[in-house]
């Protein structure tokens, strides 16, 4: 659990004690290859922090699913629009591999957040570093060319060598034989 206590102890700036209270209240999840913890059309009551192997999130539209982001070792996340609302969830998020996950329900994660500062700073941040990785990923779409999403990919996740090519080309937006071709040129 070394990787996630330091991401929580990075966001949360809290003390070990404090980092203990919010590790305490998690509940651990194995998931197998192709487990779900949210299916698209569900309410998201929980925020996911995890230990070790990858999820990813997706949506189906028009018999094609679309990745949207994959979560990886030491990161902690929710479906924020169905968490926050507790309305349907646009994505699904299904595990990659075996996977620990953590989850701390919403109420559960009320109560916490009423009595712990570090906590409440830890919600905080990670919504602020979601909201500027999606401002990014926005500006990228909006901007950069197939070869310029890939390369800001490359450089910024480990994604490439670990994940099929087909959800790094769904989450660029292009095609799987675009990303060969950008693949193939990028030297």
């Amino acid at each position: 659990m070394s990787k996630l206590k330091t991401e929580i102890k990075r966001l949360s700036n809290g003390t070990d004690t404090e980092v203990e209270e919010i590790l305490d209240a998690l509940t651990l999840t194995v998931l197998d290859k192709g487990d779900f913890i949210l299916k698209q059309g569900h309410i998201c009551n929980q925020y996911f922090f995890v230990e070790s192997g990858s999820v990813r999130l997706y949506y189906w539209k028009n018999d094609k699913d679309y990745t949207v982001w994959l979560g990886t070792e030491g990161q902690i996340f929710t479906e924020l629009d169905s968490y926050l609302n507790q309305t349907p969830a646009l994505v699904s998020i299904e595990s990659m591999e075996a996977s620990l996950v953590y989850r701390i329900t919403k109420e559960k994660s009320d109560e916490l957040a009423k009595k712990s500062v570090a906590y409440n700073t830890l919600l905080r941040r990670t919504v602020e570093e979601a909201f500027a990785n999606m401002s990014r990923n926005i500006i990228s779409f909006q901007s950069d060319d197939a070869t310029e999403r890939y390369r800001r990919i490359e450089k910024e996740k480990n994604w490439l060598s670990k994940y099929p090519l087909k959800y790094i080309s769904s989450f660029i937006g292009v095609t799987q034989s675009s990303l060969s071709r950008v693949r193939a040129r990028k030297d």
